[in-house]
Formats: C-alpha cells, sequence, structure tokens
C-alpha cells in the first residue's frame, strides 16, 4: 500500500507548469545529486567501521538511525556525536556481554577525520553545472543553494569553494530545517523576500519537489545534465544569454504598453462611435473624424495582438514534471 507522501509523489508526475519567464528572477539547486554526483560516503564509511570494530550497523528500516541522522541533518548533533551515538548503540552493548573487562574506547576523532577524507576525495562540482550559473548570474538572475547536508560536509565544500558561486545558501544544519519539510521552503521564500512564482527550484529527488510545487514554485527534476539542458529550453531559456532577464522584462514592458495604447484606443473608439451615432445629422467632418478614430484603433488592436502572440509564444512556456 502506498504512504501518503508516495501518494504526493505520484500526484505531481505528468503535471504541466505555466511559466511566466518574465516573473523568474529566483534559481534555487539543490547539491549532492545536481552539482556534484552521489557519493555515498557514508555508506562507505560505515562499512569501514563495522570491519574495524567487527560489529553490525542495521541500516535499512531503523528508526534509531533515521532519528540521528535527521538530528545530524538539522544540525543538533555534530559529525563527532552522530558517531559517538553510533558506536554506543552498536559497539558498547556488545563489548560488555562479551567481557568482564570495560570496553574499549573508539576513537571517534579518527572515524571524523576519515569521513572528511573520504568525501573530500570523491567530491567534484559539475563543470557543466557551474557554467549554467555562472551564464544565470550573467543574465541577472540571482542563484541560491538548498541543501540537506552534515557540517562535515558542509565544512569540506566550503573549503574548497564549491559554494562560492552562489548567492544564498540554504543549509539544513545552519538553519534547522530539512526537505522536504514544507518550513524550510516557506524559510527560503520568506529570506529572498519573493513568492514562489518567482523561483525555479531543482532537486533530483522528487519527494523534495512535492513540497515546493504545492506552493507553487516551478520545479524540475534534474536527472543528468544532457535533461537539465533539454529542460531549460522547454522552459524558453536554452540560450542563456548575457542580461537575459533584463531582455524578457523589456519584451514583456512592449507587450503591456501595446496592450495599454490598445485599451486607451478602444475606449476612445466606443465613446467615438456612441457620439456618432447619436447625432441625427452627421456631417463630414464627423464622418472623418469617426473613421480616424476607427482607424486607429484597429491600427492599435492590431499592433496588440501581434505583441500578444509573440508574448505567449516566447514569455509564457508550459514545462511538465518528469
Amino acid at each position: 500500500m502506498s504512504t501518503p507522501e508516495e501518494l504526493k509523489t505520484y500526484k505531481i508526475f505528468g503535471k504541466t507548469q505555466k511559466v511566466r519567464l518574465y516573473k523568474i528572477k529566483h534559481f534555487i539547486f539543490d547539491f549532492g545529486g545536481v552539482m556534484i554526483e552521489k557519493t555515498f560516503v557514508l555508506k562507505n564509511l560505515f562499512d569501514i567501521i563495522q570491519s574495524d570494530l567487527n560489529i553490525t550497523i542495521k541500516r535499512s528500516g531503523d528508526s534509531y538511525l533515521r532519528k540521528i541522522r535527521r538530528n545530524l541533518s538539522s544540525g543538533r548533533i555534530s559529525a563527532r556525536e552522530f558517531l559517538e551515538k553510533i558506536f554506543e548503540k552498536y559497539y558498547y552493548p556488545s563489548q560488555k556481554q562479551d567481557g568482564a573487562l570495560p570496553p574499549k574506547k573508539v576513537n571517534a576523532e579518527y572515524y571524523v577525520e576519515l569521513w572528511f577524507d573520504l568525501y573530500s576525495q570523491v567530491t567534484n562540482i559539475s563543470s557543466e553545472m557551474a557554467e549554467v550559473i555562472e551564464r544565470l548570474h550573467q543574465a541577472d538572475y540571482t542563484i541560491s543553494l538548498m541543501s540537506n547536508t552534515f557540517d562535515i560536509h558542509a565544512k569540506s565544500n566550503l573549503l574548497k569553494g564549491f559554494y562560492d558561486i552562489f548567492d544564498h545558501m540554504f543549509l539544513s544544519n545552519e538553519i534547522g530545517l530539512i526537505k522536504p519539510d514544507m518550513d524550510k521552503y516557506k524559510y527560503v521564500l520568506k529570506k529572498l523576500d519573493t513568492s514562489p512564482k518567482k523561483c525555479i527550484f531543482i532537486d533530483d529527488k522528487i519527494q523534495n519537489l512535492v513540497p515546493a510545487r504545492e506552493l507553487g514554485i516551478i520545479v524540475l527534476r534534474f536527472e543528468s545534465f544532457e535533461k537539465f539542458k533539454r529542460q531549460l529550453k522547454e522552459l524558453g531559456i536554452g540560450e542563456i544569454s548575457k542580461d537575459l532577464r533584463h531582455k524578457i522584462k523589456k519584451q514583456y514592458k512592449e507587450y503591456k504598453t501595446k496592450k495599454k495604447e490598445y485599451k486607451k484606443a478602444k475606449k476612445e473608439y466606443k465613446k467615438a462611435k456612441k457620439e456618432y451615432l447619436k447625432k441625427k445629422k452627421k456631417s463630414l467632418r464627423r464622418r472623418l473624424e469617426f473613421q480616424r478614430k476607427r482607424a486607429f484603433y484597429q491600427k492599435k488592436k492590431e499592433e496588440y495582438k501581434k505583441e500578444k502572440a509573440k508574448k505567449k509564444q516566447e514569455l509564457v512556456t508550459k514545462v511538465k514534471i518528469t
């Protein structure tokens, strides 16, 4: 039987999102699985610990492990405290049962350093994604990072300069909020002082996209760089030119101007038509004046229709969640 979370996830698959490009200001990226490849560092670390200490760490369906991982991700405990809790749960009890002597103290600091080294060795930011972000910067978009992470991973990323390309960072271990908790998305929107319709969020996990979409944020599921490029093209920004956002806003402003002129001309034409028909005696001067206003109205109407068609084609797009 599907859980409520799974049912929510399935609901957004195949949904079409209407994207008004002239409103978009923010691109918000996930980190692991988007900016860097998935690392499985914690799994490898557990394998080493199990081998070194001759223990078994229950991983699948373990509520205890799930709880302390959540506490680690939210910054309630440090990486060292997390490992100490692992040893207390899986190592020390078995030592007390097997011998009369006190259990040997595990050097937690050694495994903290090992964890840091393992993560640092395998993580490299995608040069292709970094280039896209740089181009989005040049196009005048604001780029933010919203990531679930651990303090030890964040330290490595910071030292390696991975965070330098972002305008804003919302790391779970710093703000105490974790995806897919709705509060995290609301927190980010509040800090950016923006509305959902002005944001595009990119994440590799569909469960992290669900709350964002429920708030009205445009979401893209990242699976590969090639797919991401296609998604940007579907959005209407396949070519991320310099000052793209300004060009889009300028185009929308032209549309709004034509719409305003059209409405004004329409109003004047209706008024002129009413006055013209009301007069029993229609002089040549009145007839010519009425025809002039009608022609002006028709001209503005055609100009507006062209701008409207252009707006629909270039400024308003649709993209599916796949």
